[in-house]
């Protein structure tokens, strides 16, 4: 899941991205969703709130291109 805005890219772009590395991009925070990608030009959202409560990994940018290159 993607919320917020990014400096380096957009959010179509990080979903390519994503996609593109085998990744799945939803639309809301569920029980199965690993990880959710926050923009650093927002403040937290109710997203990341219920993300906290499900034990879901609220990530930046710099932490999804780390992910990506393992």
């Amino acid at each position: 899941m993607i919320t917020g805005q990014f400096r380096q890219a957009t959010r179509y772009e990080l979903t390519s991205l994503i996609q593109s590395h085998g990744g799945k991009v939803t639309g809301s925070v569920s029980g199965v969703t690993d990880y959710l990608l926050k923009g650093e030009l927002d403040h937290v959202t109710g997203k990341c709130k219920k993300a906290a409560e499900k034990g879901t990994a609220v990530i930046g940018y710099e932490d999804l291109m780390l992910l990506l290159q393992k």
